[in-house]
């Protein structure tokens, strides 16, 4: 082989290496937005207990400064990483002590007396909140017509060493991908025309659209002993397609 042949080849195997790479990558959102997008304020997680029962929660303000009345319906989860003090070479023994990811969507249909004591609590700097139910709907423009509210979740596993939370209802921007794992010889399931984290069947979808969500990671400093008490640290939020 010459050497301009050898110096083609490998060039094609680079596109083609980079191509697969590209189609495989997980998509991005749009460096410019492209679809309306409300402005939010969140809060740090805090923690509360109600009748015995501990949970997590976090108060936002949402703003439409869209240009244009928006159907506000948000989709807020907690993603937590629970830790493993093992060794690894001891986790493959243990495989139940491993590193895990857990998956907390936030109560929407919170007690009355858990929105209670966070709005008690919060009187002062947050006399408008409403309830989660309450926040869904249409958002009018400007400042005066921001919105108030509280996503609350279950307590935290002590192990849990990381956690974000990803907001989503804040963008009209989303990408609609085929699904690589989609079985044709079986009826096509309805869940991936949704976004894909909501009570649809999602055994076999078609597609899967990926909506603009916010991500708000978190640490947890300390071990086992005294995350419970740790305040978490606040990471860089970042839009991603999820």
């Amino acid at each position: 082989m010459t050497c301009m042949g050898l110096r083609h080849t490998i060039l094609c195997a680079i596109v083609v290496a980079a191509v697969g790479l590209s189609a495989r990558a997980t998509p991005e959102p749009n460096p410019i937005p492209s679809a309306w997008e409300l402005s939010l304020e969140p809060s740090l997680p805090m923690r509360i207990n109600v009748d015995g029962r501990d949970y997590w929660y976090m108060l936002y303000t949402v703003t439409n400064n869209t240009g244009q009345d928006i159907d506000f319906l948000p989709e807020i989860v907690r993603v937590n990483e629970i830790d493993t003090e093992l060794p690894e070479e001891k986790v493959s023994q243990q495989p139940t002590a491993a590193p895990t990811v857990t998956v907390d969507p936030a109560i929407v249909g919170v007690s009355a007396r858990v929105y209670q004591a966070i709005a008690q609590r919060h009187a002062k700097t947050h006399p408008f909140l409403v309830t989660p139910v309450q926040a869904i709907g249409r958002l009018l423009q400007g400042r005066d017509n921001a919105r108030s509210s509280v996503a609350v979740f279950p307590a935290l596993d002590p192990r849990v060493s990381n956690f974000t939370f990803y907001f989503g209802g804040l963008s009209g921007e989303k990408i609609i991908r085929p699904n690589p794992a989609y079985d044709a010889t079986k009826a096509a399931s309805r869940g991936g025309q949704s976004n894909g984290h909501g009570g649809d069947d999602e055994s076999n979808p078609k597609l899967f659209v990926l909506r603009k969500t916010l991500a708000i990671p978190y640490t947890l400093p300390g071990d086992v002993r005294t995350r419970a008490n740790a305040q978490p640290v606040l990471g860089r939020m970042t839009w991603v397609m999820r």
